[in-house]
């Protein structure tokens, strides 16, 4: 089953002891997160945007597209064509909204017309009030969803140029630098709660990964940014690791869905336990919003974070000694 993954592939049970290494400076400035326990990888407050990301992939041929976000990597990458399929996740989420809240409106105007006596007029002036509104809308729902399937099929060579991630089949972090691409094991890097003021009195808060001896470090704005909750930040940080974590399946969450099957452990744990492959896609997200926002906001701020760290038992200088020195021998 573990054939699929490399002997550098991070697992949580099988941590090799790590040299010494730190940044002082950055300890005194920002919390560094602790390694392990992560039982809450979701973050609400990116929920609509991870279930429309999960919709685009309506059967497995769809799948086989998965940036930036799939079952052997989640990218980072930056740029504007990164952005535009932003704005086209955007462009989708809000029509797919903008076509609900009108049918208040419609329906409103639809009964007006059958109260005041239906006639072919009254059709004709319901129609002709909503047609441009609604098809704006089509265009930008039909224009997002399928639009960003097209951008990355057109610009798939140069939107994978970039490399800016974290690789779960291989246990490796990846930055691209100008021309150059730094890698390093992820287990060598370490997570800091950051934040920033945000012009109103209060934080933004996001999450950066260190690089424990060296000074690369990589921003973690592919999914969560400016959370003004601090502990959405703590699990993103949660779920990065169970991403990375090949002894674990790939976290719970619409993003991974479409591509749960094609990753050998989250395949057996899904059919061991029964898991509808399609959990997160037949969610609306009007029934995200009614009957499950709530309660998972309850859960992120009642669950227990604050964990001693399984990393530092194995780092010397944090749990383990440092190694002895070669002492001088003095000569008569």
């Amino acid at each position: 089953m573990m054939d699929d993954y490399q002997d550098t592939a991070y697992r949580s049970d099988a941590i090799p002891a790590l040299p010494p290494g730190g940044h002082p400076r950055m300890d005194k400035a920002f919390q560094r997160l602790p390694w392990g326990h992560y039982e809450n990888p979701v973050m609400p407050n990116t929920m609509e945007t991870q279930l429309a990301y999960a919709r685009l992939f309506e059967d497995e041929s769809d799948a086989e597209d998965g940036h930036p976000w799939g079952e052997s990597v989640f990218s980072v990458s930056k740029g504007f064509l990164s952005g535009l399929q932003g704005f086209l996740y955007l462009f989708y989420m809000c029509s797919w909204l903008a076509f609900f809240v009108f049918l208040i409106p419609l329906g409103l105007l639809i009964l007006k017309v059958l109260f005041t006596g239906p006639t072919v007029e009254g059709a004709i002036w319901v129609y002709d009030t909503f047609k441009f509104i609604y098809l704006f809308i089509a265009i930008g729902y039909f224009g997002g969803k399928y639009g960003r399937l097209l951008l990355a099929h057109l610009t798939d060579k140069r939107q994978r140029a970039n490399p800016t991630g974290l690789y779960r089949q291989e246990g490796v972090v990846r930055i691209k630098e100008g021309k150059e691409v730094f890698e390093a094991p992820f287990i060598e890097f370490d997570a800091y709660l950051v934040h920033t003021p945000s012009g109103r009195g209060g934080r933004y808060f996001n999450l950066v990964l260190q690089h424990r001896y060296s000074q690369h470090q990589l921003w973690m704005k592919g999914l969560l940014t400016d959370a003004m909750d601090q502990r959405e930040v703590y699990a993103y940080w949660g779920m990065l690791q169970q991403y990375m974590d090949v002894t674990r399946p790939l976290p719970d969450v619409p993003i991974f869905e479409p591509f749960r099957p094609r990753d050998t452990v989250t395949a057996h744990w899904d059919e061991r336990t029964g898991r509808d492959p399609f959990k997160w896609r037949k969610m609306s997200l009007e029934s995200w919003r009614k009957n499950h926002e709530q309660t998972y906001w309850d859960r992120l701020r009642s669950t227990n974070f604050h964990h001693p760290c399984i990393l530092d038992a194995h780092i010397q200088g944090r749990g383990l000694p440092l190694p002895e020195e070669q002492g001088g021998a003095m000569l008569a």
